[in-house]
């Protein structure tokens, strides 16, 4: 199934917003009346709700006369997860009894880094012969420009930018690319990330999934060092892919990364 296909099974799965209230949503929270009517079938009484980085809480649904609740195990699920009054929570219904709950945090409009993944620790990147010695350790960039993100094979989206808000980059994947590394325009990082940025870790999210890259700099290039090999062998790059990179949240800088496959 291509990607755009399964992006768009995902999200005609039966899905609802809420936003958290520290007051009323602490113990116990209702689902909207409307949206169960509509997909009761799918619910069990014994439920999981699921986080992106594939943690599970055993919480019951628990259906009477004023309507669906999470209840016993909810309260367990917000310590856990240090669930804040305002938070955007999204409940998608994968499974009989399984949802996966995304949160967005009302200050950023973006998930908590910690709910994206189990992430690596920083010595995965230090030391490692094996770490992508082939593709970004012996990386030097061009000085014309042929290899860089700031070639042909580079836009800025403009209008993704105006339709939803977010800096996005593209890049069309070349033999080079998958070979070695990528460049991250100097420019676009200048326009919307402050500098100092550039020598803290990065985060590629592609779906429910998180990778962590490290960088390397010059005066006018920018490029990823040690992480490439690892995203593209799992997502499956290979040349004429375009990859659309969203800058999510500018602070703990996260890409949001879609593909365009030929």
């Amino acid at each position: 199934m291509a990607d755009g296909d399964a992006y768009l099974t995902y999200h005609r799965l039966p899905s609802f917003i809420k936003v958290f209230s520290g007051l009323l949503h602490t113990d116990q929270m209702g689902l909207p009346p409307e949206w169960v009517a509509r997909h009761r079938d799918h619910l069990l009484h014994d439920c999981q709700l699921v986080m992106p980085n594939r943690t599970r809480w055993p919480v019951r649904l628990l259906d009477i006369a004023r309507g669906c609740h999470f209840c016993v195990g909810w309260s367990e699920f917000v310590r856990d997860n240090n669930t804040e009054h305002g938070d955007k929570l999204t409940f998608t219904v994968a499974d009989a009894g399984i949802f996966h709950v995304k949160r967005y945090k009302t200050n950023t409009g973006c998930p908590p880094r910690g709910d994206l993944g189990i992430l690596p620790e920083i010595e995965e990147y230090q030391g490692s012969n094996s770490f992508d010695v082939d593709s970004s350790d012996d990386y030097v960039p061009s000085q014309t420009g042929s290899e860089s993100a700031d070639s042909d094979d580079y836009a800025d989206d403009r209008g993704v930018l105006e339709d939803d808000g977010y800096p996005t980059w593209t890049l069309k994947l070349t033999k080079s690319h998958l070979s070695r590394t990528i460049e991250i325009p100097y420019e676009f990082w200048q326009r919307h990330i402050r500098m100092n940025a550039l020598d803290e870790d990065v985060y590629l999210l592609v779906d429910r999934q998180t990778w962590r890259v490290l960088l390397e700099h010059s005066s006018t290039k920018i490029w990823i060092k040690h992480g490439w090999r690892h995203f593209k062998d799992a997502n499956a790059l290979v040349p004429g892919v375009c990859c659309h990179f969203k800058l999510v949240d500018a602070h703990d800088v996260q890409f949001y990364v879609c593909f365009d496959r030929p």
